[in-house]
C-alpha cells in the first residue's frame, strides 16, 4: 500500500478537505480522494462503520463531513488521525491507506483481493485523469454521458477496477480513454453457428454483405477474439479452416459505459459482446440464459411501450454465437441490441450524476441550467419512476432501472421520456409469469426479490443518485427533492395491484433494499456465479417516511 501514501500534514488542527474531486487539480490527490469516498460510503452502508471512529492499526481515524446527507456521502470536511503522538491532520492518500490497513485487520484474507482491486481502481483513475483533464469540455450528448464515469460507480468500493486488459488495450477499448476500435469478421462453417438470424451481421457497417456458401459471418470484439483464439477447441477449428479470421472490418465502434456494449450512430444495432474482463463485481460475459431472455422479452415489450407513460424498453431481440460441443457458452456470444440513439440529447443518468472534472460542471448541472429545478425534477420522476411502477403493477415485470441502465430524452429541455436498457435486468414476479418465461433460467423470481431489485435500482441507486448530485451541485436541496419524490410516490399508491402497494412501502418502510457491493467483493465471488446472479442485499435507512409524514401532517 506504499504507493498510496503521501507525506502527512503535520499540523495540530484538522485540515479542511473539500471532498469533491473538482476541488483539486492534482491527479494523484483526485484519485486518492475519489477512492476514499467510494470505500467510505460502502463501509458505512454495508459494514456499519462509524466514520468518526475507525480503529486502524495506527490509531483512530476520524472522517467528518461538512453536513450529513441521507442519499449519499456528504462533502468531507476533515481527516484526522488520533495516534500515540496526538491528533494530526492527514491527507486523502494517508486516510485511504489507513482504511486499507483497517480492512486487512478486520477481514483478514477475505480482504486481500478487495484491497488489490481498490488499488487497481485508484491507479486507473490516476492514470486516466491527466488525459481527461487536458480534453476540452465536451458537449452534453449521448456519447459524452457514456464516457463520463471517470470516477466510476458511486457506491462501489473499487469503482474503476478492471482486470483482464493490458494498459494499451485499456486505452484503446474503454470509454475511460474514449475507446474506439474495429470489429473482427470471422467466417465460420454454418453448422457451428447458433443464432436467431444467421445473416444479421450484414447489418453492421463494414461487415461483409455475405459469406461464402456454407459459411456465416460472426462479428467479434478484438480483445475477445484475441483471447478466444487461444482456446484449444477454437484453435483447432481455426487450424482446420472451419473458422477463418477475415481481420478488422469497417470503421470504429465506441465503447459505452459498460465497456462491452458498442455503439455507432449510423447502425440500427448496438453490439453487446462477451468480454473476458472483470469489471466491478463480475466478468462481463453473455450467459446463454441472457440471450434467451433478451429475445423472449423483446417479443413482449413492444406492446408495453405506450401503456404506462413516457418510457421505452430497449430490446435485445437477436443473438448469435459459436457452438462448441459440451459447453453452454463459447465466449463468442454476441447480442444485437436495438439502437434508437443516433447521438444527441439522450443521456444516461449515471453520466448525468457523475463526478465532474476539476473546474467543470456536472452534466446534470449543465442540462438543468436555465430550467426551474422543481419542474425539471418533477418531469424526471414522471418519466423515470411512474411508468415503471405502473408496468410492474399491471404485468409483474420489474426492471433493473439503475443509473447506467436509464437514459433520459432531454431533446426538449425537460426530461420527456426514460429509456431502459439491459437484458440482464428483467425480473418477472413468479405469480404473473407464463410457461414460456418460466422455462428461461433466472428470469422469473419470487415477488419479494423482484420488488427488492426494483426498489434498489430505481429508488436507492437512480433517484437518490439524482437527488444527491442536485444537492451537491446546489441545484435543489436534498430535503426538497425527497419531499417531491414522496409526493410523486403518494400519487402512485392508488394503483390497484402490487405496484401501488410497493410505492406505499417505499413511503413507510424504515429501510430500503440495496446491493452489497462491498460484501460481494469480500466474498471473493463473481456476481454472475452467485445462484440467481443476485449479489448480497442489505437494508439502508429510508429517508422517505419522514417526508411522507410531513405530507400526512399537511393533509
Amino acid at each position: 500500500m506504499t504507493s498510496l501514501r503521501h507525506a502527512p500534514h503535520e499540523t495540530a488542527e484538522a485540515e479542511m478537505l473539500h471532498s469533491d474531486p473538482c476541488d483539486h487539480d492534482d491527479p494523484e490527490r483526485l484519485a486518492d480522494l475519489a477512492s476514499l469516498r467510494a470505500l467510505l460510503i460502502c463501509a458505512i452502508r454495508e459494514l456499519g462503520v462509524d466514520p468518526d471512529d475507525i480503529a486502524t492499526p495506527q490509531g483512530r481515524l476520524q472522517i467528518r463531513q461538512q453536513r450529513h446527507m441521507t442519499t449519499g456521502l456528504g462533502r468531507l470536511q476533515s481527516l484526522t488521525l488520533y495516534g500515540s503522538a496526538g491528533a494530526r491532520a492527514i491527507d486523502a492518500g494517508d486516510a485511504l491507506s489507513l482504511m486499507l490497513d483497517w480492512l486487512a485487520k478486520t477481514h483478514g484474507r477475505a480482504a486481500k483481493q478487495l484491497i488489490a482491486r481498490i488499488i487497481n481502481s485508484r491507479d486507473r483513475i490516476a492514470a486516466m485523469l491527466p488525459a481527461r483533464m487536458a480534453d476540452p469540455q465536451a458537449a452534453s450528448d449521448f456519447l459524452t454521458a457514456e464516457q463520463a464515469l471517470i470516477f466510476g460507480h458511486w457506491m462501489h468500493p473499487c469503482p474503476k477496477a478492471l482486470t483482464g486488459m493490458t494498459p494499451p488495450e485499456d486505452r484503446a477499448m474503454t470509454p475511460d480513454w474514449h475507446g474506439q476500435f474495429r470489429l473482427h469478421a470471422l467466417s465460420v462453417r454454418s453448422d457451428l453457428i447458433e443464432a436467431t438470424d444467421p445473416d444479421i451481421a450484414r447489418d453492421l457497417p463494414g461487415m461483409p454483405a455475405a459469406a461464402d456458401p456454407g459459411r456465416i459471418i460472426l462479428p467479434a470484439h478484438p480483445l475477445t477474439w484475441d483471447r478466444a483464439r487461444k482456446d484449444p477447441q477454437i484453435a483447432a477449428l481455426l487450424a482446420q479452416g472451419d473458422i477463418l479470421d477475415l481481420g478488422p472490418m469497417g470503421d470504429g465502434w465506441w465503447a459505452t459505459s459498460s465497456v462491452r456494449t458498442l455503439w455507432r450512430g449510423d447502425c440500427r444495432w448496438q453490439v453487446k459482446v462477451s468480454l473476458p474482463v472483470t469489471i466491478t463485481n463480475s466478468q462481463r460475459v453473455n450467459k446463454r440464459h441472457e440471450l434467451l431472455a433478451g429475445a423472449a422479452m423483446s417479443r413482449r415489450i413492444a406492446a408495453l411501450m405506450s401503456r404506462f407513460g413516457p418510457m421505452r424498453l430497449i430490446g435485445d431481440p437477436h443473438w448469435m454465437t459459436l457452438r462448441l460441443p459440451g459447453r453452454p457458452e463459447s465466449g463468442l456470444e454476441v447480442i444485437f441490441r436495438d439502437n434508437p440513439w443516433q447521438g444527441g440529447q439522450v443521456l444516461q443518468v449515471a453520466g448525468l450524476v457523475a463526478e465532474p472534472l476539476p473546474g467543470r460542471a456536472s452534466l446534470l448541472a449543465q442540462v438543468t441550467a436555465g430550467h426551474d429545478a422543481g419542474r425539471w425534477f418533477d418531469a424526471y420522476l414522471a418519466c423515470a419512476v411512474a411508468p415503471l411502477v405502473r408496468m410492474y403493477d399491471a404485468t409483474g415485470i420489474a426492471v433493473e432501472a439503475h443509473q447506467q441502465n436509464a437514459l433520459l430524452d432531454l431533446s426538449h429541455g425537460l426530461p420527456r421520456r426514460c429509456d431502459i436498457r439491459d437484458n440482464q435486468g428483467f425480473y418477472v414476479a413468479e405469480p404473473m409469469a407464463d410457461d414460456e418465461l418460466r422455462a428461461i433460467p433466472q428470469l422469473v423470481y419470487p415477488r419479494s426479490e423482484a420488488e427488492d431489485a426494483l426498489g434498489y435500482t430505481l429508488i436507492v441507486n437512480q433517484v437518490f443518485g439524482v437527488i444527491h448530485r442536485m444537492a451537491l451541485d446546489g441545484i435543489m436541496s436534498e430535503a426538497e427533492a425527497l419531499h417531491r419524490l414522496a409526493v410523486h410516490l403518494r400519487g402512485l399508491c392508488d394503483l390497484p395491484g402490487h405496484g401501488g402497494r410497493l410505492a406505499g412501502r417505499w413511503l413507510s418502510d424504515a429501510t430500503l433494499p440495496a446491493k452489497g457491493n462491498m460484501l460481494t467483493q469480500l466474498g471473493g465471488t463473481d456476481e454472475l456465479l452467485i445462484p440467481g446472479e443476485r449479489a448480497p442485499m442489505i437494508r439502508v435507512p429510508n429517508p422517505l417516511p419522514h417526508h411522507a409524514g410531513v405530507l400526512a401532517d399537511v393533509a
